[in-house]
């Protein structure tokens, strides 16, 4: 669970510093991240749930 608000957080720093420096790289960085941490939250209740992957 941790790990999930980290990549998050990462993933809000990586667009905050996309906005300040009005950079598309790292704005793509950012999502790429948080998709990421979405993906491992998805699968993190699929398995506490017990639901077949």
């Amino acid at each position: 669970m941790s790990v999930i608000i980290a990549l998050v957080t990462w993933a809000l720093k990586l667009m905050q510093s996309a906005a300040d420096q009005q950079e598309f790289s790292l704005m793509l960085a950012g999502c790429m991240v948080c998709s990421a941490a979405v993906g491992l939250a998805t699968v993190l209740v699929m398995t506490l749930t017990g639901m077949p992957l």
